[in-house]
């Protein structure tokens, strides 16, 4: 009997050891899921960070030229059209030396915003750098980047933007490409595009124009 009870002792003891383990384990498995889901919040918010422009909110020239690369795959893969634009906020730089650089930063955020609201769906705008914006257009022609930009146009024209208690008037210029597959490159297409802009800007700006085919 005396055995027994030791026996009896012993196993609640294990018992209980064991309980008091798995407990631990339970707590310790709990903590590292939980830190499991901080990392991956935090791997997230980073990525998406280092994709936006966190002046403008858009996609930033990293990730709008991996965009572009994505649908220059795609479009020579399939041979549908693709065509970008390239939109500059004209004289910029004088409002950043009337009205400073809080002006400026305010007016970027808003020609951004009322970019992005009239666009179509699967076009993708990003900031391209300081002002200039870029637009790709899947499955778009250069016709259908031409419209697209004349309505932009009009729209910045016609808008007035309150910036650090300034009301100011902008206006863009915009050079559009459409892709020559299988005779150049995303490069080529970008550097079409930017010509043409230029193009806009020496011939009064407020305008588009479209790069020859």
């Amino acid at each position: 009997m005396h055995a027994d009870r030791d026996l009896v002792k012993k196993y609640r003891k294990l018992l209980d050891d064991y309980r008091k383990l798995d407990a631990e384990y339970q707590r310790t498995k709990r903590a590292l899921e939980i830190r499991e889901i901080e990392v991956k919040s935090i791997l997230i918010q980073a990525h998406e960070l280092a994709n936006i422009d966190v002046l403008t909110f858009l996609p930033n020239r990293r990730k709008i030229i991996v965009e572009l690369q994505e649908e220059v795959i795609r479009a020579t893969r399939y041979g549908t059209p693709l065509s970008i634009s390239i939109l500059d906020i004209d004289h910029f730089k004088r409002i950043n030396d009337t009205y400073g650089h809080v002006t400026g930063d305010e007016t970027l955020r808003t020609v951004a915003a009322r970019l992005r609201e009239h666009i179509r769906h699967p076009d993708v705008i990003g900031r391209y750098g300081g002002e200039e914006f870029l637009i790709v257009l899947p499955n778009s022609e250069a016709k259908a980047a031409a419209e697209q930009a004349s309505r932009l146009c009009q729209r910045i024209r016609s808008s007035q933007i309150e910036a650090n208690n300034h009301v100011l008037s902008v206006t863009i210029s915009v050079g559009i490409a459409q892709f020559r597959v299988g005779r150049e490159n995303w490069e080529g297409l970008l550097h079409r595009a930017d010509t043409a802009m230029y193009q806009a800007k020496d011939g009064g700006r407020d305008q588009w124009v479209v790069a020859e085919g």
